[in-house]
């Protein structure tokens, strides 16, 4: 089809903007709603916190290490198509997580879903990007923000809700059926588009990309507590020595690499992953700590947790598409960087928090945080979709979310162990979180100046993108 399905059919547009809104609203609706059960599922089964975690574990670096690989696929074989074989694995895992009888086995199920939300996740924003004019890319990432953060909004209610109500395993099936309305809907509606007709897929880049995740993260959650020196922590930086080099040297000599790394030429695309990146390491901090902030200097109780951590949700909600429309009127440079100032700030703020800080100060400094996420995210996101040409829109959306997940994957490890050695270096307690209240506060405030620090820095990287990206300018030629 050489038409745009937009200029075809007006209303296309927004059909197609429901369909992937549906599938990004079911993964972060189930992934946060999990979140709330995963302490009731650790007492059910008998087990520690270092377990039960690999739900949530498993979930980001299966999706972590697919996501590209996927993106390539659906370059290949047709987003629409991979788009719809998401929604049914996704919603399969599901199935198969509610039923297990033991926590390993809703492990692997976990591991067997984030298959679906690799595709899904790395095909939607390009379905989303090839409907709407350039004119209007900023606007179609701003919906794909608002129900990001609607699901983020929604899942710790609904999870704690339903847990009580129906049990926890009814947490895994609360976005199947938004899913199937979107698979029937989705299989009638969208159209096809695919880019690289004819073209193989590297299967053996596809292999090495995988296998460098998993030590990576290893090494910066556990190599600090297991001893740098340590067999483990030996072996797992070998491992991942030899699949970094071995990747980049398989890359570079295939013909149709899974990853073709020429388009890193591009600047503003290399330069907007890179901001992306360092974004959700540094937005990982607060979603890891803040939890932990909230109960053990504040005494907050568990079941007001999640009302204040959806805060940031909310803030991100309200703005996302003020960011998108800005993008479009005035290009990403503004509303990205602007927002980054926001979340740098609102992170900052967190650092200082002590036991007689009151709620809604508290609150007011999350909202913040939210706000600045929902600036930036659309025009971010614009950014990258529109650097690269329409062949290589899958690739550019499957690293717009590898960016996201990688980034919160590789901060919540980092920022974990970063909290654990200032405390316990602090405090002698040979666990961090039985330190008294005025060490904790140091590992929080470590922390949380930190991730501001790499937050201005993108800020600052993101104040150089320049206009190149902006759409109006774009729309003649795209």
């Amino acid at each position: 089809m050489s038409a745009e399905p937009a200029e075809q059919r007006p209303n296309y547009k927004w059909l197609v903007a429901a369909i992937v809104g549906s599938g990004v609203f079911m993964s972060t609706l189930s992934q946060s709603s999990l979140n709330v059960t995963m302490p009731t599922i650790a007492r059910e089964f008998g087990v520690d916190l270092t377990t039960v975690q690999w739900l949530s574990l498993g979930y980001g670096l299966g999706m972590t290490s697919l996501l590209l690989s996927m993106a390539r696929l659906a370059d290949i074989m047709g987003r629409r198509r991979m788009y719809l074989i998401g929604y049914v694995i996704f919603g399969a895992g599901a199935i198969i997580c509610s039923v297990m009888p033991d926590v390993y086995l809703i492990i692997s199920g976990r591991v067997f879903q984030s298959i679906g939300a690799a595709m899904l996740q790395s095909t939607g924003a390009a379905l989303l990007v090839a409907a709407f004019p350039a004119s209007q890319r900023g606007r179609a990432m701003g919906i794909i923000g608002s129900f990001v953060s609607t699901g983020i909004l929604m899942g710790p209610v609904v999870g704690g809700l339903l847990t009580e109500v129906a049990g926890w395993r009814a947490n895994f099936l609360v976005g199947v059926p938004v899913g199937l309305l979107g698979l029937i809907v989705g299989g009638r509606i969208l159209r096809e588009a695919r880019g690289a007709r004819g073209e193989s897929f590297d299967y053996l880049g596809g292999v090495l990309l995988a296998l460098w995740i998993a030590p990576l993260i290893f090494l910066l959650n556990q190599g600090q507590q297991a001893g740098w020196d340590s067999p483990r922590v030996v072996a797992s930086g070998a491992l991942l020595a030899i699949a970094v080099v071995s990747f980049f040297y398989v890359e570079r000599r295939r013909v149709q690499p899974i990853v073709d790394l020429a388009i890193f030429k591009v600047r503003e695309f290399s330069l907007s992953v890179g901001i992306a990146l360092m974004t959700s390491m540094a937005r990982a901090s607060s979603t890891l700590l803040t939890p932990f902030l909230l109960q053990l200097l504040l005494g907050i109780p568990v079941g007001q947790v999640g009302f204040m951590m959806a805060l940031v949700p909310l803030g991100g909600m309200l703005l996302a598409f003020v960011g998108g429309a800005s993008a479009d009127r005035w290009g990403p440079q503004l509303p990205s960087t602007l927002g980054l100032l926001f979340m740098a700030g609102g992170i900052a703020s967190l650092g200082f928090v002590e036991s007689t800080t009151s709620l809604v100060n508290v609150g007011a400094r999350l909202l913040v945080v939210g706000m600045g996420q929902g600036l930036f995210i659309s025009p971010n996101l614009s950014s990258i979709m529109g650097s690269l040409p329409r062949s290589k829109l899958a690739i550019a959306g499957g690293f717009e979310a590898w960016s996201r997940t990688f980034g919160v994957s590789v901060g919540q490890a980092t920022w974990g162990s970063i909290f654990a050695v200032v405390v316990i270096s602090a405090s002698g307690a040979s666990v961090a979180l039985d330190a008294d209240t005025q060490f904790l506060e140091q590992g929080f405030r470590a922390v949380y100046l930190s991730a501001a620090g790499l937050m201005l820095l993108a800020a600052v990287l993101s104040s150089f993108r320049g206009r190149v990206d902006h759409p109006k300018k774009r729309a003649a030629s795209v």
